[in-house]
């Protein structure tokens, strides 16, 4: 005889219609996964509704404009870049995201680092490269933050001292250490190392002011970023030998005389997207 079915209208215990503890077990597990089936299939359904909306939503692309989340594909290390409402899917699948890649016009584009930290810029007062001074207008066109923090780290000794293993307490070398690489499980590594990230000048700094909502938006859906501190940021921008140029990320407010061994600012790290 043919081993009865289960089903909710069944009275289970009636007599002589009482069912095993192996029956009821088997069409609990069957109905659950049945609804794990199904709320599968609709999780799914919805989060293609979910990105076609947002594909189709010129007023959301408009305030995401210029801000994609980046990251080097794991299958071939190749540089890409999604919007951020993409890229949890991109996540799941393993991808690990280099941080935030903001499009400067006329500039090349530079990549936000998903954390930052709070230091001092550094531990002597030496001057670098103090071309800009207390030119606002010079320091409002300074993109020049990797060849800044490349000259400041071959003077690494002088500002931080001797010992190299704590020069990244300070602002410059924290940003050249700075790696988002790992071992994609054969002994290659995937992502931006470091060396390759610097502290961004002036300029760099108020392009990511100008973009911190969509920045902010990209950092929210990258698992262990932090969003931008709306507080005081060192950029590589240097006044003279005591002083370095901040960037008030609440309100652009701009400074040139905050003394470098002093003041502990946050510290974002930028790259180059390729």
């Amino acid at each position: 005889m043919a081993e009865k079915v289960l089903t909710m209208e069944d009275d289970w215990g009636a007599k002589g219609a009482q069912a095993t503890g192996a029956q009821v077990q088997k069409f609990i597990k069957d109905n659950f996964k049945s609804l794990q089936d199904k709320y599968a299939t609709q999780q799914a359904q919805i989060d293609t509704l979910s990105n076609k909306q947002l594909e189709a939503n010129p007023q959301l692309q408009a305030a995401t404009d210029g801000c994609f989340v980046t990251y080097h594909r794991k299958s071939d290390n190749w540089p890409l870049a999604v919007p951020y409402w993409k890229w949890a899917a991109l996540e799941q699948a393993g991808e690990v995201a280099d941080g935030v890649l903001v499009l400067i016009d006329g500039q090349a584009p530079i990549i936000v680092s998903p954390t930052g930290t709070q230091l001092k810029w550094s531990k002597n007062a030496i001057a670098v490269n103090a071309d800009t001074g207390s030119d606002y207008n010079k320091a409002y066109v300074d993109y020049s933050g990797k060849t800044r923090t490349a000259a400041i780290m071959a003077k690494g000794v002088e500002l931080f001292g001797e010992e190299e293993e704590n020069w990244t307490q300070y602002a410059p070398a924290w940003c050249n250490a700075y790696s988002r690489t790992y071992d994609k499980g054969d002994g290659t590594m995937i992502g931006i190392g470091a060396g390759k990230w610097w502290l961004p000048s002036i300029a760099e700094l108020i392009t990511i002011w100008k973009h911190k909502y969509a920045i902010n938006l990209c950092l929210s859906v990258i698992s262990g970023a932090s969003p931008l501190a709306e507080s005081w940021h060192w950029s590589s921008t240097e006044h003279s030998a005591t002083d370095a140029w901040n960037l008030y990320l609440g309100d652009g407010n701009l400074y040139y005389w905050n003394t470098k061994v002093a003041y502990s600012y946050y510290v974002r790290a930028v790259a180059a997207f390729h």
